[in-house]
């Protein structure tokens, strides 16, 4: 057993010369440490305000029939957004002609506007048009107008769009 003993001693007493003989571990930099560097400058788009160029009340027998608005945008049409009062009008209601700036237009008649905001009549309700991307990102201003709907044959005031 001696002998065991006397081989363990000398095997682990090598080892640990080994281990003192080795040569040092090499110094490493981390990536994130190191001097070399880059920079860079990035500028943020600002998404365009879009500029209402028309808004036409249509009337039959002073009877508001519905409204016509026309904007142009340098924006694709998928970052339009047309409201009255808060009520978004759907994008299947926009049409979106030329090829920068493009022009939008929006035929909706009075049906569609009680659909979306009930009854008109006797109201002012503002009408909006903004540029957006996402739910935070918004042009820094909007395109309005206010819509007036009259009465009943127009015995509650004029219909107007300005």
């Amino acid at each position: 057993m001696n002998g065991r003993r006397l081989t363990a001693g000398l095997a682990g007493l090598a080892l640990l010369i080994g281990l003192a003989m080795a040569p040092p571990v090499q110094q490493t930099e981390a990536y994130f440490t190191d001097s070399e560097y880059a920079t860079a400058t990035f500028t943020g788009t600002t998404l365009a305000t879009p500029v209402i160029t028309s808004c036409t009340v249509t009337s039959f027998l002073g009877t508001f029939t519905g409204v016509t608005i026309v904007w142009t945008s340098p924006n694709d049409k998928v970052f339009q957004r047309l409201m009255i009062k808060t009520v978004v009008v759907d994008q299947a209601n926009i049409t979106q002609s030329g090829t920068g700036p493009y022009t939008y237009t929006s035929v909706i008649s009075s049906g569609l506007l009680n659909t979306l905001l009930g009854s008109l009549l006797g109201a002012t309700n503002p009408v909006k048009v903004d540029t957006f991307a996402g739910t935070q990102w918004v042009s820094p201003g909007a395109a309005t107008r206010t819509l007036s709907v009259g009465g009943l044959l127009g015995l509650g005031g004029n219909n107007t769009c300005t």
